[in-house]
């Protein structure tokens, strides 16, 4: 995990960083123009709908995902605390580090875990997200444009079910154990689903329709791009997976660039007014606190 949050001088990070956003910057336009969208034809209904409805329930279901990392260990996480991390571990992703998985780790550390301990349960929720996008993506992609590329990332996904169930054992308590492995499998399987429907949303807003297969296809872009350490939460790669997608299931490119990119938009808008938000609610609380102080002296 060390080598992974320092893959490049800090230099490097932000060179690739800006121009990463520029080439986004003229892709989106280029797709906008290809596309021959206009702000006019925008379905700003489904846009509202994925600010208010999928982003909120992709933040819950991050703090349900820390609450069954926590498990892992033996402990359980109050709801605040779950949904102060799933926030800052939000937040952290878009820094040009895995953000997520340290805070995560670092988090579960504080609740009594060796650091070794917290950073493989921290790693279990994770891997089982990647193999069920990887199983439904793939068996997606064969439904919706090529079978053999489909079956043939399906197949990986197996592979990566084995790997996951060998980690699983070796980190989750025997006692309770079946039922924490359902409650992870209903987390991530939930987190792929709602990753399709925001891929839905976002095709809405723009004046399209996708079939269940290709949304779900689509939201394998989000998998793809987790290995991308040094570039904040993927941005840029995880838009080109959508391209390349994009074509084999039978979407053009150019309307594949803009969901992606207004996807992406909607959902770091949402998580900023949350920081906000939570920053304000600590300060609030602090202040009383530290008035009484001063009364008292």
């Amino acid at each position: 995990m060390d080598r992974r949050a320092q893959p490049l001088s800090r230099r490097v990070q932000l060179t690739v960083t800006i121009a990463v956003l520029v080439l986004l910057v003229v892709a989106t336009i280029w797709g906008w123009h290809k596309a021959n969208l206009s702000f006019d034809e925008l379905n700003w209904v489904a846009i509202a709908v994925s600010f208010c409805v999928a982003a909120p329930l992709t933040l819950i279901l991050k703090a349900f995902e820390y609450d069954a990392a926590a498990r892992l260990i033996g402990e359980r996480a109050a709801p605040r605390r779950a949904l102060d991390i799933a926030v800052i571990s939000s937040a952290a992703n878009l820094l040009p580090i895995p953000g997520s998985l340290l805070v995560t780790t670092r988090a579960l550390s504080e609740q009594g875990a060796t650091y070794a301990e917290a950073a493989v349960a921290s790693t279990v929720p994770s891997l089982s997200w990647l193999t069920i996008s990887v199983l439904i993506g793939g068996v997606s992609i064969a439904i919706a444009g090529n079978a053999y590329l489909g079956a043939s990332i399906a197949l990986a996904g197996v592979v990566l079910t084995g790997v996951t169930f060998v980690m699983f054992r070796r980190t989750a308590p025997v006692q309770g154990r079946l039922p924490l492995a359902l409650r992870i499998i209903v987390i991530e399987t939930c987190w792929v689903l709602l990753g399709g429907l925001r891929m839905w949303l976002a095709l809405k807003a723009i004046g399209s329709t996708g079939t269940p297969a290709q949304v779900l296809a689509l939201a394998l872009a989000g998998a793809m791009s987790v290995a991308i350490g040094f570039l904040p939460s993927g941005i840029g790669a995880r838009e080109a997976f959508i391209a390349l997608l994009s074509p084999i299931i039978k979407l053009p490119v150019s309307r594949g660039v803009v969901l992606g990119v207004l996807d992406r938009l909607i959902w770091v808008t949402f998580l900023a007014l949350v920081a906000v938000a939570l920053v304000i609610d600590r300060a609030r609380k602090r202040t009383p606190k530290a008035t009484a102080v001063e009364a008292t002296s």
